[in-house]
C-alpha cells in the first residue's frame, strides 16, 4: 500500500504524517531501512528500490490480469498478428485459422512470414503481437511458452541410403546448403562445430527455408534443418532426412510475446489457440514439450546481413 504510492526513486512525505507510521512499521517489520532523509527529502536505499520496483511489478500484473479479464467479457475482434518462420506456415496456419474463424469470428489473423532476426526485430520494437521462434533465451523483456522440442536434420534427394541418423563432424565432409548466420540454427551449428574443432564452408546461404528445401531434393547440395520443417517433405517422399548426432542438435520451439505490452482479449485467445495448434502439430511428429538436454545455447537472433565487412555473429548467449 506504500511503496506504489513513490513516484520515481525520490519522494516527499512531510506532509503526510500517516504514510510516514506506515512506513516506519513496515522498516520495522522487514528489519531493513527503506529510506533515508535528508535536506533535499526522502530517497529510496537499495532496498527501498528492490521493494519499489516488485511493487510495481505486481501492480503492472494486476493490471494486466484486471483488463484481461474485462475484456474476456465482451465478445473479442480486432486484427492479431502472428510471425512464423517460412517452414511453419504450412504446419501451423491452416489448423491456427480453422480455430480462429470457429472460436473467434470478430477477429481477424494476420500471418507474417519473415527470417528470426526480422520477426524478433519486430516482435521487440512492438510491430507484431506474438511469434513462433526456435530456441530464444530467457529474458525479462519476452514472455515464451514452450510449444515442442525439435531436432536438426541432414536432407537431401531421397536415394539408396537407409542410414536414419548422421555424425555431427561427417557433415563437414559435404556440399551444404546452410540459413544464414543471422538464424538461431545456423548459431547453434558454428557454435557446436568450434567446440568440436571443424569448420563448415556452406557452397550457398540463404535465409529462404524454400531454397534450402529445393536444393536438397534436387540433389544439388545437403541441407541442415529442423525437422518440423521438412516433416511434410519427408512424409512425401521429396526429401530424405537423417537426424544429427553427437551432439544431438535439439532445441525447443516456442511461443513468445513482448512482455511489457499487455494483451488484448483478442491477442490473448488466439495464443492460447496458437499454444495449442502447436502443440499437437509437435505431438502428431512425435516432439515432445519437454526441454531437451541443453547442448546447444539459446540465442538472440542477430540483426539481417551481420558477416558484411567480415564481421561474424555475436548474438546475445544464455
Amino acid at each position: 500500500e506504500i511503496m506504489p504510492s513513490l513516484v520515481g526513486s525520490e519522494m516527499c512525505i512531510r506532509d503526510r504524517p500517516a504514510l510516514s507510521v506506515h512506513l516506519a512499521n513496515l522498516e520495522a517489520e522487514l528489519g531493513v531501512t527503506l529510506v533515508t532523509r535528508s535536506r533535499r527529502g526522502v530517497e529510496l536505499t537499495e532496498h527501498g528500490e528492490f521493494l519499489y520496483t516488485r511493487a510495481l511489478d505486481m501492480l503492472r500484473y494486476h493490471q494486466d490480469s484486471i483488463s484481461g479479464l474485462k475484456a474476456r467479457r465482451s465478445k473479442p475482434h480486432g486484427r492479431v498478428t502472428v510471425g512464423l518462420v517460412s517452414t511453419l506456415p504450412p504446419l501451423l496456419v491452416p489448423d491456427l485459422l480453422r480455430a480462429v474463424k470457429a472460436q473467434l469470428p470478430d477477429v481477424t489473423l494476420y500471418i507474417v512470414d519473415a527470417s528470426t532476426s526480422a520477426l524478433y526485430e519486430w516482435l521487440t520494437d512492438g510491430r507484431i503481437d506474438m511469434v513462433v521462434l526456435f530456441n530464444l533465451p530467457e529474458a525479462p523483456e519476452l514472455e515464451i511458452i514452450p510449444v515442442f522440442s525439435d531436432h536438426f536434420y541432414l536432407c537431401g534427394k531421397p536415394g539408396a541410403n537407409t542410414e536414419t541418423h548422421i555424425e555431427f563432424d561427417d557433415l563437414v565432409d559435404l556440399p551444404l546448403a546452410l540459413p544464414s548466420i543471422s538464424t538461431t540454427w545456423r548459431q547453434a551449428l558454428e557454435e557446436a562445430a568450434e567446440r568440436r574443432g571443424v569448420t563448415f564452408a556452406p557452397v550457398i546461404e540463404t535465409e529462404s527455408s524454400q531454397t534450402l528445401r529445393l536444393l536438397a531434393s534436387l540433389g544439388e547440395c545437403h541441407a541442415v534443418l529442423p525437422g518440423s520443417g521438412v516433416y511434410h517433405d519427408v512424409q512425401a517422399g521429396r526429401l530424405q532426412a537423417r537426424r544429427v548426432v553427437n551432439p544431438d542438435m535439439a532445441g525447443m520451439m516456442s511461443v513468445a510475446r513482448l512482455a511489457s505490452k499487455p494483451l488484448t482479449g483478442a491477442q490473448t485467445q488466439v495464443r492460447e489457440i496458437l499454444v495449442e495448434v502447436a502443440r499437437k502439430v509437435g505431438r502428431d511428429m512425435d516432439l515432445t514439450v519437454e526441454p531437451p538436454p541443453p547442448l546447444i545455447r539459446r540465442t538472440t537472433p542477430t540483426l539481417l546481413f551481420p558477416i558484411e565487412g567480415g564481421k561474424r555473429w555475436s548474438g546475445k548467449e544464455s
